[in-house]
């Protein structure tokens, strides 16, 4: 099995079932060996680094496009790093990919033109790195951050319909996905979905773990924290909750 592509098939799949199925890499790894390497055969040879290291560092980009770079952007590039199944020195030139992107010096032109290059015309497979940014800038939301993604999907050269298109159904799943990581419907009251959440975080909390528990248990403990909190933070925005 080519592994390029199976590793770009589990991104699809986890995008595809929000990271919500435990299948998700297996589906992945047979949609990258039956599908993507004749979709994008330039994932038989490119390394890792062409696409994640330009990736990454729009991610700190967009994080920092409201002057700011919260722990809720930087713990939503850290699942992606972990859902991208990174070795430890990918990893750190994600890192050092993302911290670039912060920098207020920064801009955008080299990180989108090195993925306009690899991606060989392919619009899916742009709309595909555009979505993991998108997640990194919903985490808090502003403006700002959302023009930027605006500015690198033109610089991808992704025509502006089909951009506008692809963010309205991918914020309407991620609003989904919110609620259902609060485990209440949408048409819950506030105060129902204050409830579930302050429940669901007494209970995922690392800190209610035992003493002796191992460090991947804390690890998924405070993944499962972060997710908490941003999809309740961009509920309360959506809502105008207090």
């Amino acid at each position: 099995m080519n592994w390029k592509a199976g590793f770009v098939g589990a991104v699809v799949a986890t995008i595809i079932t929000r990271a919500r199925s435990p299948w998700a890499p297996v589906i992945g790894g047979v949609l990258g060996v039956l599908l993507l390497e004749r979709l994008f055969p330039q994932l038989r040879e490119a390394p890792t680094a062409r696409f994640t290291e330009p990736l990454f560092e729009l991610a700190g980009g967009v994080a920092a496009a409201d002057g700011a770079v919260s722990e809720g952007e930087v713990a939503m590039a850290e699942q992606w790093m972990q859902r991208l199944q990174l070795k430890a020195a990918q990893k750190a030139r994600a890192v050092a990919a993302f911290n670039r992107g912060r920098d207020t010096a920064w801009r955008i032109h080299g990180a989108c033109d090195s993925l306009r290059t690899f991606t060989h015309e392919q619009n899916d497979l742009r709309l595909m790195l555009l979505s993991m940014l998108a997640d990194v800038a919903a985490v808090d939301g502003h403006a700002s951050a959302q023009a930027l993604l605006d500015a690198i999907a033109e610089r991808l050269n992704v025509a502006k319909p089909t951009w506008q298109s692809f963010r309205r159904g991918s914020a309407a799943a991620k609003f989904a996905a919110d609620f259902a990581e609060l485990e209440v419907g949408a048409e819950a009251s506030d105060a129902e979905i204050k409830t579930s959440y302050r429940t669901l975080i007494a209970r995922h909390h690392p800190d209610r773990l035992p003493p002796t528990s191992s460090a991947a248990a804390r690890r998924a403990a405070s993944d499962k924290t972060s997710r908490l909190n941003a999809a309740y933070e961009r509920i309360q925005r959506a809502r105008g909750m207090t």
